[in-house]
């Protein structure tokens, strides 16, 4: 009786000791879950035993992206590597520097590689929402240093890339900032961002969205059902459509503070659908030399419902605010 009785106390006067007890033993289970397979080059993000995002970064990819997205009632809004464009992989950040191109991944392409990637904190924000966060250290190298043992020495750019899941169960959102800090590697002593009016942080969107995918934006513009590739400058583009037959939505946010002053959205619906947060390097490449440190920030969230405008424009302010 006297161990029983200790146990009651513990536990700040329980009705009975031997519940008491039993609530002991059960673990406490936090809602979202990490799986990190450095062997596979794979980490996972689950949310209350459901898949919510995976990240893929073995060895032998041109890079590391997020290869599954999904909704809080489980539809994964990203597509990987389809047949008709085989470098489409999911949610990934690509761009053209000194004219190697990081973005297609034909006649000995750029490489972003893989060099270290450190988990972040599991837990909740200062918010109380479940929040999990990693740090990617990434060296972007020509195709024929691929292999260098010593890739820093042959990097013209390293970046340091975070990114951080937030999951907003009562707006039932799904929220990933994709942050990335460059600087140029040691040997390099310029470079120069360019590439296609679509390069930047690209998403291929389901294949039930193509050619039937609804964009709008925080310019106000007016989509064609069907329109053919176009580039907009906005703060940020939304899209909608139905996945599995259930309504999915998305929003692409950005920060005016990132290079190039206001962002430019790449959209598509014809023949596919596509979506891209670009700098318009087509049109302004960037150059930097050694020493200096620039980046990006962006934020998309993801909805298992149609959203308007007026709150894809409401959840701009907020993340400004933050």
């Amino acid at each position: 009786m006297r161990r029983r009785w200790l146990i009651w106390f513990v536990c700040g006067g329980l009705s009975h000791p031997l519940l008491a007890a039993d609530r002991l033993r059960k673990p406490v289970v936090a809602p979202l879950r990490q799986v990190l397979n450095m062997a596979k080059g794979e980490l996972q993000w689950e949310y209350r035993g459901k898949p919510l995002l995976v990240y893929a970064f073995a060895d032998n990819q041109f890079k590391p992206y997020v290869r599954e997205l999904y909704t809080l009632r489980g539809e994964n809004v990203l597509r990987d590597a389809p047949a008709d464009h085989l470098h489409h992989h999911g949610l990934m950040y690509a761009v053209q520097v000194n004219g190697i191109n990081f973005w297609e991944e034909g006649d000995e392409p750029g490489i972003e590689k893989s060099i270290r990637l450190v988990p972040g904190r599991m837990g909740r924000n200062a918010a109380g929402r479940p929040e999990a966060a990693f740090t990617q250290t990434i060296h972007w190298v020509a195709f024929p240093h691929r292999k260098t043992a010593d890739s820093a020495a042959v990097a013209l750019l390293i970046e340091n890339r975070t990114l951080t899941l937030t999951v907003d169960a009562a707006a039932g959102e799904v929220a990933l900032v994709w942050e990335a800090r460059f600087e140029l590697g040691p040997n390099t002593p310029r470079v120069r961002l360019h590439g296609a009016n679509y390069n930047g942080l690209g998403l291929r969107l389901p294949e039930s969205l193509d050619q039937v995918a609804r964009f709008v934006n925080s310019a106000g513009t007016a989509f064609a059902a069907d329109h053919p590739p176009s580039v907009t400058p906005a703060r940020w583009t939304g899209v909608s459509g139905t996945v599995a037959g259930q309504d999915i939505a998305l929003a692409l946010f950005a920060r005016d503070e990132n290079a190039n002053g206001r962002a430019r959205f790449f959209t598509m619906t014809r023949p596919f659908a596509y979506l891209a947060a670009t700098q318009g390097l087509d049109g302004k490449p960037l150059e930097y030399r050694n020493g200096e440190r620039f980046g990006v920030r962006y934020l998309l969230t993801v909805y298992a419902e149609n959203k308007s405008r007026a709150f894809m424009a409401q959840r701009a302010a907020q993340w400004s605010d933050e």
